[in-house]
């Protein structure tokens, strides 16, 4: 029996009872075409939203209670529970205010100290990962300096789909020897189809992982005999790894191509001063350094820098000594 779905034989029950409240239950049960145990359900539910009490009396009969009164009991028992309800929500939302004090001052140390963890083992760092790209917003860099593994190939190959189709951009470095392998530059060339650009170095530093910033996946070396990985969280340590691979990023090749041939520096000519910012940051000087050694202002050494990066097609200091090297100046000397 339901409040909702039975509500017409409800009211016809209450009907009986209010006008012809002397009827005992078994000529109630005849009338309203209801076998006892129905009955019961019925006078259980109108009891329930106070319709019906029990008769002072008889046992054997069922009181009528008026629609209003009845009205009026579930309006005090709504306005009852409103008030638990306010209660539970202010102490509730009190709790929620320690809780966000205490998150907020964890956030601010974490964000000062770069916090780190160290996660331990293939299937845990695999399942780190997993987490981590899943939350990726902006852009995911890697290094790859050891071989494909071809039993996780497969899993990998998933995981960066499922962060392709969210619009996420992907970059990935791997060794050149990885496609000198069938299986290697099957995977590989499966990748970039997918939408990942892939570029291949003849050496790579080390494993890196950055995901937007914020968050970033590291060997840590001398944790033997088990595979180990350092997560570092926040943009200290995460900005200046995106820096280390932008480094390696620019002097790789992208896969399906050849590695460039150094071009003459007469192709791209530079002026004297420039040629001389170039010769001077070879030798590892400051801007500072250079703007003296050069006899101008920092103001206007930086601007010499930004034209320099505009004419070689870079976007920082590390980027210009790389592509100065590609194109022979810093072999050849300046023109």
């Amino acid at each position: 029996m339901d409040l909702e779905k039975d509500r017409k034989v409800l009211a016809d029950l209450y009907r009986q009872l209010r006008n012809e409240p002397t009827l005992g239950i078994a000529d109630l049960c005849d009338r309203s075409g209801l076998d006892l145990a129905s009955f019961r359900q019925a006078t259980d539910l109108l009891t329930e939203v106070g319709l019906l009490t029990e008769s002072d009396v008889a046992e054997s009969r069922l009181a009528v209670t008026s629609t209003e009164r009845a009205l009026n009991r579930l309006a005090g028992k709504a306005e009852q529970a409103a008030v638990r309800w306010m209660d539970e929500t202010v102490r509730v939302r009190k709790a929620m205010r320690l809780l966000a004090t205490e998150l907020a001052d964890q956030y601010q140390q974490q964000a000062s100290l770069a916090p780190a963890e160290l996660i331990v083992g293939l299937d845990r760092i695999s399942e780190v990962l997993e987490d981590c790209t899943d939350l990726a917003e902006d852009e995911v860099l890697s290094m790859h300096p050891g071989p494909v593994v071809e039993s996780r190939s497969k899993a990998r190959l998933e995981r960066n789909r499922r962060v392709i189709d969210r619009g996420v951009g992907m970059r990935t470095i791997h060794l050149a020897s990885t496609a000198r392998l069938p299986h290697g530059l099957a995977l590989l060339e499966e990748m970039q189809n997918t939408g990942i650009r892939v570029r291949l170095a003849p050496t790579i530093p080390f494993r890196l992982i950055v995901i937007d910033d914020v968050m970033a996946l590291t060997p840590a070396f001398g944790a033997e005999p088990h595979p180990t990985a350092l997560v570092t969280r926040g943009p200290v340590i995460t900005r200046l790894l995106r820096r280390v691979f932008e480094h390696c990023w620019q002097s790789a090749v992208e896969l399906g191509t050849d590695a460039p041939t150094p071009q003459e520096p007469a192709q791209i000519p530079l002026s004297a001063q420039q040629s001389g910012i170039l010769r001077l940051m070879n030798a590892g000087m400051k801007d500072e350094a250079i703007a003296r050694e050069l006899g101008v202002s920092i103001r206007t050494m930086r601007r010499l820098m930004y034209d320099l990066m505009e004419k070689l097609g870079t976007e920082n200091r590390f980027q210009v000594g790389v592509r100065a090297s590609q194109l022979g100046y810093l072999k050849h000397g300046t023109p």
